[in-house]
């Protein structure tokens, strides 16, 4: 059975930065380092704000961390934080560590992902 993972960014999205940057690889690899050093103090917000039983602000970084992926087309990334922020906003956190694991494993694999866009230049 062929693998029907989605690809972890979109390179259509990937190009279109690379345009905003007026073509310069540089411009992508600035903005993937600021992704890389930004995204896990707000991963480990997240963690805090479920043991903290702080749906309100769950839902807050959820919604910000959701922009970043749109930025990169990390689509299933972006499935990921829109689901953790439903379930902020419904109040019942107990799903929340598992979705935050989840989101932790595909942050990673866009990681890869944008590393390897990266090295080609």
């Amino acid at each position: 059975m062929p693998d029907q993972t989605p690809p972890p960014i979109d390179l259509a999205a990937l190009a279109n930065l690379r345009t905003i940057g007026g073509g310069d690889a540089a411009f992508v690899a600035e903005i993937v380092q600021m992704f890389r050093e930004d995204t896990p103090p707000r991963l480990e917000e997240l963690d805090a704000c479920v043991a903290a039983g702080e749906a309100d602000r769950l839902a807050k970084v959820a919604h910000s961390l959701k922009g970043s992926a749109s930025n990169f087309g990390a689509v299933p990334l972006r499935a990921l934080l829109e689901q953790l922020e439903a379930i902020a906003k419904g109040g019942d956190l107990a799903r929340a560590p598992d979705s935050i694991a989840a989101l932790r494993t595909e942050y990673a694999r866009v990681l890869a992902a944008l590393d390897a866009h990266v090295a080609q230049g």
